[in-house]
């Protein structure tokens, strides 16, 4: 969806809606320019600017946000279901006004959750519901807010929506149409539009770097595995980031087979390969001062004649040995060799973004992420991005103590350590494989990462959730400027005004 900034509403037909706080008089800290239109709206309807009260009035959808304290995720909800009305109705112009009690950054959130408000995969439906093909959002921006504060957040979010959309389209794929090699060509596709370079190593090379996790856990399926590497590096880059993502483009769980209910949701076990590709693509396009690398090791799980069993002892790429206890934490075999890899770019940071352990879902639900370092400035600073974008994080600990709960009688570890602590004992097997000395943090996104139903604005399917948020923290870590990309720089990589 394109986005652009104003202080009045466009002339012409529209689809208006108001994001107000709760209180006598919700449209006091709206725009001047609309607040005697809310004003009448509010009081015809009634409205009080409740959390997740909602009428129409006057030509307006008002829609409240509770106490002025609302939260990110409270925004995020409230603008989503509203955007989802305004194109239900097929508007293809649609106006927001934004409470004046919103600080920046939920205001820039706002923008790019708007950028993104018009994704739909419907590609496999037979009649597709009508929609507007060319949407657009006009802001109404705050009295509180400069316009220069807004300016990077206006260039970023579109390049945002197009990498999300990007990850979440290959989510939503089914597995049938999308194996390792699908991926690869996807990935490869989007690389040339975006200008990066990838690489994909098949079976041989995989094997000629002793990625013992990959070949195992691909063993019983008859599509080959890849390697992706895709790489971002600038001529004067102020750091190297490498980010690994799991790629097993469906689950069966292998021989330790998983139930029948919702196991279709396992197409969606290769979102960590989708977000680390798109943060990739995004550093690119915003032109960031960063060697950005991206590793995705891709394969599907699947039982047969020959696949892996429990029991097993595999040699990693770093020399240790794993016993397979259970062949359904296929994840961390293949993340273990694509860490080991990443020594070969010496990294200043490291992550691995996994759909990794249900045990993160009964944790935390569908709200935040799970986070886990050793390195307390590194997940201070993912801590902060995460909500500084709304994309939540929450720290585990992986200390030491959790080591013994790998103990394997006959191998150096087992892959899993048991019921209890089962997302802490999936990092501390994960911290293992990362090279010495490497600044690193393993974040557990399967509670994030897709959804059964509709829940907080998202509609059932791929989040995108995770690319704002690395984003961010890179700016942070290396202390970015906010709009990485000067007029300059757009012109020489040739992005043209915003789009959605």
């Amino acid at each position: 969806m394109e986005i652009d900034i104003a202080t009045e509403p466009p002339r012409g037909r529209s689809f208006s809606i108001a994001l107000l706080h709760q209180g006598r008089e919700p449209w006091a800290r709206a725009p001047e320019s609309v607040r005697t239109a809310l004003r009448d709206a509010c009081r015809g309807a009634g409205f009080r600017g409740r959390e997740k009260e909602t009428a129409f009035g006057a030509g307006w959808s008002l829609v409240g946000l509770g106490k002025t304290s609302a939260s990110l995720g409270t925004v995020r909800r409230a603008l989503r279901r509203a955007l989802r009305d305004a194109l239900r109705h097929s508007e293809s112009r649609i106006v927001l006004a934004l409470d004046g009690g919103l600080d920046l950054p939920r205001v820039r959130s706002v923008i790019r959750e708007a950028a993104q408000g018009d994704y739909r995969f419907d590609r496999y439906k037979s009649k597709a519901v009508r929609r507007p093909s060319h949407a657009r959002a006009t802001v109404l921006r705050p009295d509180s807010i400069a316009a220069a504060d807004l300016e990077a957040v206006l260039r970023d979010a579109p390049v945002l929506a197009d990498v999300v959309r990007w990850a979440r389209d290959l989510g939503n794929t089914p597995g049938n149409d999308l194996g390792p090699a699908e991926f690869a060509r996807e990935t490869r596709a989007m690389a040339r539009r975006a200008g990066v370079t990838v690489r994909a190593l098949g079976k041989r090379e995989i094997e000629r770097e002793r990625m013992a996790g990959l070949l195992a856990v691909n063993s019983g399926s008859m599509r080959p595995p890849v390697f992706l590497i895709g790489e971002h590096r600038p001529a004067r880059a102020r750091g190297t980031v490498v980010l690994v993502g799991k790629g097993i483009t469906f689950d069966s769980g292998g021989i330790s087979i998983k139930p029948a209910a919702s196991m279709g949701e396992m197409k969606y076990d290769m979102m960590g390969a989708a977000t680390v590709f798109a943060c990739l693509f995004a550093a690119r396009r915003l032109a960031l001062p960063l060697r950005v690398v991206a590793l995705a090791p891709l394969t599907e799980n699947l039982p047969s004649g020959s696949a892996c069993r429990p029991g097993d002892i595999l040699r990693m790429r770093n020399g240790k040995t794993v016993e397979v206890d259970n062949t359904d934490a296929e994840g961390r075999l293949v993340l273990a060799d694509a860490l080991s890899y990443a020594e070969k770019f010496r990294p200043d940071v490291l992550l691995d973004f996994a759909t990794l352990t249900g045990a993160v879902l009964v944790a935390l639900g569908h709200d935040c992420a799970g986070v886990m370092s050793p390195d307390d400035a590194l997940a201070a600073d993912l801590l902060a991005a995460g909500e500084e974008t709304g994309e939540r994080l929450w720290r585990l600990p992986v200390w030491d103590d959790y080591r013994s709960n790998l103990r394997s009688e006959f191998a150096d570890m087992k892959n899993t350590g048991g019921r209890a602590a089962g997302t802490i004992n999936a990092a501390v097997f994960l911290k293992e494989f990362v090279p010495a000395g490497t600044r690193w943090a393993h974040l557990d996104i399967a509670g994030v990462a897709h959804l059964e139903k509709e829940h907080a604005g998202y509609d059932a399917g791929a989040t995108g959730f995770g690319v704002a948020m690395t984003l961010e923290f890179l700016r942070r870590r290396f202390s970015l400027e906010s709009a990485a990309a000067s007029p300059r720089a757009r012109r020489r990589r040739g992005d043209g005004p915003a789009a959605g």
